[in-house]
């Protein structure tokens, strides 16, 4: 019986959560992208760094609790 347990979460992380997590990296690529292009020194460029630094340890905190 525990084995249909486990398969049944891992079928739910698949479905559900792992759509969340994609789209959680693709906003943190694009602000990364856009962290990129700009020049280092600016507030603007500091804006863009704290912005992406939030969105990966979002990410990474959503994986891990949904692991």
């Amino acid at each position: 019986m525990r084995k249909k347990k486990v398969k049944l979460t891992k079928k739910a992380w698949k479905s559900g959560y792992e759509a969340r997590f994609e789209q959680m990296v693709g906003e943190y690529q694009s602000a990364k992208a856009l962290l990129d292009s700009m020049t280092k020194g600016t507030p603007e460029y500091a804006a863009q760094e704290k912005l992406c630094d939030s969105l990966f340890a979002n990410a990474e905190r959503f994986f891990k609790q949904h692991q």
